[in-house]
């Protein structure tokens, strides 16, 4: 149901469809995975130094990325992919508990999932237990209840923090597309978050409950990693070939507290924050659905 009360349906309507088939035609020509991967190639590319300045100074000039919250001087990184997922200086942002951003960017959606679905734009939902299960899941599925939705632009600091604390369970490389997450995907590609590949960050909180940190990647923005399991790193050369669900459980779990890093993106991309009923119990969590620019750190509580 949408807040209006009215029923939504997952299929597109007949004009969405008409451009979901457009859209598709034209992605279907370019293999996503592979030509995410080879972008990642060159964004990791070490050129002699003069022309990796050169390169790197034409790359933040282009997005519009702001140097001065850098550690380091533009001039200190060697690849494209060293200043995208550069390090901020210390003391820079800030962590507002009990709830907060896990990332720079934009927050397209924070609401409470009407009977487990989440609004991708206007006429369009999804199912968060896809989002995060997977689609053929058949085990016993938490009541999620609320979620957030951060877009990342490309001129964003690109590493994910911990929006809470908690303890780490479990983390899940769920293989999949890699649809563009540009607003002109987003309101055509029906599901587009669940068909994507994810990094699923499973939580236990302080104060009680169930809640997932989902990274999902995007058209060019296939490799994600995190330093809570740094043998995974997605869309790799290996998993082009063998692109399986990869669950770890992590044993001891691994305990984290709000603002501990978690994961990057070494391109950008999306972060969904998703609670359980009984994770939002107590918490007033602001409710937006207009774009807002947000950094990471800043509270997403009234």
């Amino acid at each position: 149901m949408h807040p209006d009360g009215k029923s939504t349906v997952l299929l597109c309507n007949e004009s969405n469809n008409s451009q979901f088939r457009g859209v598709g035609k034209a992605m279907a020509l370019v293999a996503q995975n592979i030509m995410s991967f080879t972008t990642g190639l060159l964004a990791r590319a070490r050129l002699p130094k003069p022309l990796a300045i050169l390169a790197n100074r034409i790359f933040a000039k282009a997005f519009g990325i702001n140097m001065s919250e850098a550690a380091s001087p533009l001039a200190s990184y060697a690849t494209i992919e060293d200043l995208f997922t550069r390090r901020l200086k210390p003391g820079v942002r800030g962590f507002e508990g009990p709830v907060c951003s896990p990332a720079d960017g934009y927050l397209a959606m924070s609401a409470p999932a009407e009977s487990g679905r989440a609004i991708q734009v206007k006429g369009l939902d999804y199912e968060l237990s896809e989002l995060v299960f997977g689609p053929n899941y058949q085990g016993e599925k938490p009541h999620l209840a609320w979620y957030q939705t951060i877009y990342l632009a490309p001129h964003n600091y690109h590493r994910v923090h911990a929006p809470f604390n908690g303890v780490v369970r479990r983390i899940t490389h769920r293989p999949g597309e890699l649809w563009p997450v540009n607003n002109s995907f987003v309101r055509r590609i029906p599901r587009l978050f669940a068909r994507n590949e994810r990094l699923v960050f499973e939580f236990s909180l302080e104060h009680g409950g169930t809640a997932f940190v989902v990274m999902v990647g995007a058209f060019n923005v296939g490799r994600m990693v995190t330093p809570l399991a740094p043998g995974l790193v997605t869309n790799s050369a290996q998993r082009q070939w063998r692109p399986v669900v990869s669950d770890l459980t992590l044993d001891p779990p691994s305990p984290v507290l709000i603002g501990d890093e978690i994961g990057t993106f070494m391109l950008g991309s999306t972060v969904v924050v998703i609670f359980d009923k009984a994770a939002i119990n107590g918490l007033k969590l602001i409710e937006a659905q207009d774009g807002r620019p947000v950094r990471v750190g800043q509270t997403f509580c009234e």
